[in-house]
C-alpha cells in the first residue's frame, strides 16, 4: 500500500536528505522472493537505484507465509544476488534464515497470529 502513495524515487531523495543531514550510511532492505525479484538482471537494476550513493544493502530471503504466494530464492540465487551488489561497489549482507521450518521465521508468526484472530 506504501508503494501506491510513495515513490521509489521520493524514498530515495529522502534517504539522500538524511545522508546530507547526519553523514551516515544509508541502510536499505530488499525482500528477495524466489522467481520474482532474485536474479542479477534484478540486483543491476537495484544497484542502478543506488548508484552514487554510500548504501548497504540487507538482503531478506522471503519465508514461506501461508496462504501468500511468493517463493523463498534457491541459497544460489540469493549469492549471486548479493556477489551482483557487492561487484557494483555496494556492501551487501545476506540475512541468515532462522526458524522457517517452524512457522517463526521473520513475517511468519504475525501472519499466523493474524489469521488467529479473524
Amino acid at each position: 500500500p506504501t508503494g501506491e502513495k510513495i515513490s521509489i524515487a521520493e524514498i530515495l531523495a529522502a534517504a539522500d536528505e538524511y545522508r546530507a543531514a547526519t553523514g551516515r550510511r544509508m541502510t536499505f532492505e530488499y525482500v528477495l522472493l524466489g522467481g520474482l525479484n532474485d536474479q542479477p538482471r534484478h540486483a543491476r537494476q537495484l544497484a542502478g537505484l543506488l548508484r552514487g550513493r554510500d548504501a548497504l544493502v540487507n538482503l531478506i530471503p522471503f519465508n514461506p507465509v501461508r496462504g501468500l504466494p511468493y517463493l523463498t530464492p534457491s541459497p544460489q540465487d540469493a549469492r549471486d544476488f548479493a556477489e551482483c551488489l557487492r561487484s557494483a561497489g555496494f556492501v551487501a549482507k545476506l540475512r541468515k534464515r532462522k526458524g522457517a521450518a517452524i512457522d517463526a521465521a521473520c513475517g511468519q508468526l504475525r501472519r499466523a497470529a493474524a489469521g488467529s484472530r479473524t
